[in-house]
């Protein structure tokens, strides 16, 4: 069997019915030991927010993370510092105060909690009324 690449969110994808996680985890990691699968955690969750759920469930470790929406990528799931590569292309031409100010200008627009705002993600609430 050629290699396989499973990539998948955590909220309401793979996290969300626990019994279904823990009947996948062994077919999984079975899988990933006979053919080489290899796992990537796409997520909006930030870095730490991801280690809180992992705290909480059962998940394998991924080889790859990728988080904040696309804006950080950890080549393991131990990395502290997100890929030098793909933060440096994701520079060009990012003005993160622009984005600041032009969202200023709404006030409907809420930040989110400073653990969700990233060098390359700037993250709102908008408000019901």
């Amino acid at each position: 069997m050629t290699k396989f690449l499973f990539v998948t969110d955590l909220d309401n994808t793979l996290v969300g019915d626990d019994e279904a996680l823990l009947k996948l985890n062994p077919l999984l990691s079975q899988h990933r030991q006979e053919h080489g699968t290899r796992i990537v955690y796409a997520t909006g969750r930030s870095h730490s927010s991801y280690h809180q759920l992992k705290a909480e469930k059962p998940l394998l470790d991924p080889d790859a993370l990728i988080t904040s929406v696309g804006t950080e990528i950890y080549d393991n799931d131990g990395q502290d510092t997100p890929n030098p590569d793909w933060s440096s292309k994701l520079s060009e031409g990012w003005d993160r105060d622009m984005i600041v100010e032009t969202a200023g200008q709404y006030p409907d627009l809420i930040p989110q909690v400073e653990s969700e705002q990233r060098p390359f993600k700037v993250s709102y609430h908008l408000t019901e009324e």
